[in-house]
């Protein structure tokens, strides 16, 4: 028993009114646009401290030491250049080598507020 099937020939599909392919096209075209037009999202973890909004822009922790973090900090909404907070020491210390102690200033305790969450 042998079933033969008809062959479907490209010339037997449903055209597509040209009316149809432009609407879809400038349909796709809007939903390309909006999606590369949304601004990324900054999270920032703040806290206000003494009437000062102190906030986390961006922070790393050290791989070597887990008690140690890489972080930029603002306060006010003025951003403090990159630091390291050294939590078991509880020092920062800023690119030129400078270190300060958490009593001088409140952004290391806000920062090692991460750490003794996680550690």
């Amino acid at each position: 028993m042998c079933i033969h099937r008809r062959p479907i020939h490209p010339s037997t599909h449903i055209p597509i009114p040209p009316l149809l392919t432009s609407v879809l096209k400038l349909i796709s075209i809007g939903l390309l646009l909006w999606l590369t037009s949304v601004a990324p999202a900054r999270a920032e973890f703040c806290r206000v401290v003494d009437g000062h909004r102190i906030c986390i822009v961006n922070i790393k922790r050290s791989a070597k030491n887990y008690w140690q973090y890489q972080a930029m900090v603002s306060i006010d909404g003025s951003e403090l250049p990159r630091a390291s907070y050294d939590c078991r020491e509880r020092l920062i210390t800023d690119l030129d080598g400078n270190t300060a102690s958490f009593r001088s200033r409140q952004d290391g305790r806000i920062v090692c507020s991460l750490y003794r969450r996680r550690g």
